[in-house]
């Protein structure tokens, strides 16, 4: 009977061991602001983006400077396990409301989704 256990968590762990996760789907941001923007106004826009990595679909968050000369440019990249959660997401009233924040100190803003590889 030993030996069967031993042979069974054997199993179990390598097949767990050589699983092949599933790839991560994320949801890129890129917001330009306009020249005459305070650096307060740009960090309410990055305080609002911050708060929706609160919501149980997200399961990462970052986001950074781009460094560019001619424009402020700021990167926010959301971390999802499927796709379909990035349509919970974008319907939450969180998202709702903070697609306003902000919004009369933003240029243009680029969003774009990929699978990690």
């Amino acid at each position: 009977m030993k030996s069967f256990l031993l042979l069974f968590l054997t199993i179990f762990s390598l097949s767990i061991a050589f699983a092949k996760p599933k790839p991560l789907y994320k949801h890129a941001v890129t917001v330009i602001f306009k020249t005459n923007v305070t650096a307060e106004q740009i960090a309410e826009v990055d305080n609002s983006f911050k708060s929706l990595r609160k919501l149980k679909v997200v399961k990462g968050y970052e986001w950074g400077v781009v460094d560019d000369k001619k424009a402020v440019k700021h990167v926010y990249i959301f971390t999802f396990e499927k796709p379909e959660d990035l349509k919970v997401y974008a319907e939450s009233p969180e998202h709702q409301a903070h697609i306003k924040v902000g919004a009369e100190n933003v240029e243009n803003v680029t969003a774009y989704q990929y699978f990690v590889k």
